[in-house]
C-alpha cells in the first residue's frame, strides 16, 4: 500500500484508540448510568473494521477509469455496513433479551455517525478539486 494511503487511515485510527481508551477509563462512570461499556467497545471495533473496509473499497474504485467504479464503491459499502449493522443490532437484542443496554446502543448509533462523517471527509479528500477546469 502506498505511503499516502497509509495516512488516510489515521483519523479512523485515533477515533477507535480514542473511544476504546474512554470507554476504559470512564468505565465505572458508564455502569453506574447504565451503560454496557462492552457493548460500545465492540460496536466500535465493528464500525472501525466496517470503515476501513469502506475506504479500502474506495481508494481502490478511485484508481479506476470507469466513472461508475467510485459509484459502485460507494454504494458497495453503504450495503455492507446496513447488512452487518443491522445484523449485529438485532442479534445483540435477541441474545440480550431484558439486560439489554438501550444507552449502549444509542452511543453506538451515535459513533456511527461520527464514522460516517469521518468517512465521507476522507472520501471528498480522494479526489481534491482542479484548478481552472471544469
Amino acid at each position: 500500500m502506498k505511503a499516502q494511503h497509509k495516512k488516510r487511515y489515521l483519523p479512523l485510527i485515533l477515533l477507535f484508540v480514542f473511544v476504546n481508551a474512554n470507554s476504559v477509563v470512564f468505565k465505572a462512570f458508564m455502569q453506574r448510568h447504565q451503560i454496557d461499556y462492552a457493548v460500545v467497545m465492540l460496536a466500535n471495533s465493528l464500525l472501525f473494521f466496517i470503515s476501513v473496509l469502506s475506504l479500502n473499497m474506495q481508494l481502490k474504485s478511485v484508481n479506476n477509469t470507469n466513472p461508475h467504479a467510485m459509484v459502485r464503491g460507494v454504494m458497495g459499502s453503504v450495503v455492507l455496513k446496513l447488512f452487518v449493522l443491522g445484523t449485529a443490532a438485532f442479534v445483540y437484542l435477541y441474545a440480550a433479551g431484558e439486560s439489554k443496554s438501550v444507552n449502549a446502543l444509542f452511543i453506538s448509533m451515535a459513533l456511527y455517525l461520527f464514522y460516517t462523517w469521518l468517512e465521507v471527509k476522507l472520501s471528498l479528500q480522494l479526489n481534491p478539486p482542479k484548478n481552472g477546469s471544469n
